[in-house]
């Protein structure tokens, strides 16, 4: 009878060590980070010729009419996709520029600090700096940047020591909808 109930002890506690794993409970989101991680200059980020607040027609005028437009109820939002680049707007205003790996467009994409996707992690924190935290986000390992200043975030996501996402955004967006 003890040997029994050693084994549905021993069984559950690798089924909620599982569980827990899988759900990742101790992952930090980007805003964990906000107090410990000193400011830089991001004010000017911006992919072409959009940043963040840029209104929805320029960012028709500079990409044409894009390939998808997905909106959003909850927070209510617009999702404007095009080869390599989508923008996420609120209010007609720009609060997120997303470059993604998938489309061989995405690489010609560059920061203000010239990098894309590719580049090495190295790349990233020498021409950004020390001020950066890292977290893990959808697998990949994460490096972000706040400019506190100017309430704007930026995060490179890394796989196998490569950018292969790159994540401009007005700190607080979501919450503030």
């Amino acid at each position: 009878m003890k040997s029994h109930l050693k084994v549905t002890a021993l069984i559950s506690t690798i089924i909620m060590f599982i569980f827990l794993t899988g759900c990742d409970a101790f992952a930090k989101e980007t805003m964990d980070f906000y107090k410990s991680t000193n400011s830089i200059d991001l004010s000017g980020e911006k992919i072409n010729s959009i940043s963040i607040n840029s209104n929805e027609n320029d960012v028709i005028t500079a990409f044409g009419e894009p390939n998808n437009v997905e909106e959003i109820e909850n927070p209510k939002s617009k999702y404007l996709s095009y080869d390599g680049v989508e923008f996420g707007l609120i209010d007609d205003k720009v609060m997120q520029i997303f470059i993604k790996r998938e489309n061989e467009n995405s690489k010609k994409y560059k920061t203000a600090k010239e990098i894309k996707i590719g580049n090495t992690k190295e790349i990233v924190i020498k021409r950004y700096g020390q001020n950066y935290y890292e977290r893990v986000e959808g697998g990949l390992e994460t490096v972000g940047y706040f400019d506190k200043d100017n309430m704007i975030n930026i995060e490179f996501g890394f796989h196998e020591n490569q950018v292969a996402a790159i994540i401009i955004q007005k700190i607080g967006w979501r919450e503030a909808h």
